[in-house]
């Protein structure tokens, strides 16, 4: 399973509804702590996760997965490239960094590997 966690509405309906349209199977959070409510990881999953939010941004959830010691495939999109937000996705382990708007080929392709991983 596929998650998008981001806290604009039309980036989550967006990439859920490219992500549906390969055939790939994604649910939708608004912010990381609804997404941790949810109880939903599993082995399999992958997150794509916004790295600005209000609350927990996308660097306290990476954070919060390390001292977890739980591995979990995420792909960091943002719309502000700032250094501290791409060290951060890189000390914390994100298998890749993405500006948005995101090109949807290497999304996909991005997906593809992190699956195999």
């Amino acid at each position: 399973m596929i998650h998008i966690i981001d806290d604009d509405p039309s980036v989550r309906r967006g990439l859920g509804m490219f992500l549906k349209s390969a055939e790939l199977e994604c649910t939708c959070h608004a912010s990381a702590e609804e997404f941790l409510e949810t109880g939903r990881l599993q082995g399999h999953d992958l997150l794509i996760l916004d790295m600005h939010m209000p609350g927990m941004g996308g660097c306290d959830l990476l954070k919060h997965f390390t001292e977890k010691k739980m591995h979990i495939p995420v792909i960091i999109i943002t719309a502000y490239d700032e250094q501290a937000s791409r060290e951060c996705a890189k000390n914390y382990g994100a298998v890749a960094y993405l500006r948005k708007p995101v090109d949807g080929e290497a999304l996909i392709d991005l997906i593809k590997y992190s699956i195999l991983l």
